[in-house]
């Protein structure tokens, strides 16, 4: 789709992915954290709902623009990077409807269980955006710094 191709010739996927790998792991960590503590839970948990919903949104575009720069480069760059990075977003909703959870029971006594659950979400959404991130830039990078000299 030509929305998620280029911003003033500039790949969307470039541009989006850097706040996609800095943002939803710094989310996942803030999202446990509120969980965990009471009484920011009972403050703050709706915002960070409200913020992981976004991240949800942010993802999907990055996947979005990276098919279309995959496409834009013959479909052949970066394959592993793609396999998995298609998926992260699975990892994001996880963590929204887990920071959900917390949300609407933050007042309740079973909050720990939707704490514990957004603690394992959070664990696996950084797993993955690091998976995905080092496989985005070892495509990229690899054969660029392995043919420059560091002298």
């Amino acid at each position: 789709m030509a929305v998620f191709d280029t911003v003033l010739g500039l790949p969307v996927h470039a541009l989006v992915v850097h706040g996609v790998v800095v943002l939803l792991p710094l989310m996942a960590i803030i999202t446990a954290v509120v969980a965990c503590v009471p009484r920011w839970r009972a403050r703050a948990a709706w915002p960070v709902a409200v913020i992981d919903a976004g991240m949800v949104v942010m993802t999907f575009v990055a996947r979005q623009s990276g098919q279309a720069l995959q496409t834009r480069l013959g479909g052949q760059i970066a394959q592993e990077h793609a396999a998995i990075g298609k998926n992260l977003i699975w990892f994001a909703l996880a963590m929204f409807l887990t920071s959900l959870v917390v949300a609407v029971m933050r007042r309740s006594r079973r909050a720990t269980a939707g704490a514990v659950l957004t603690v394992v979400a959070g664990v696996f959404v950084v797993w993955w955006t690091v998976r995905v991130g080092h496989t985005g830039a070892d495509a990229l990078w690899k054969g660029i710094v392995a043919s420059t000299n560091t002298k």
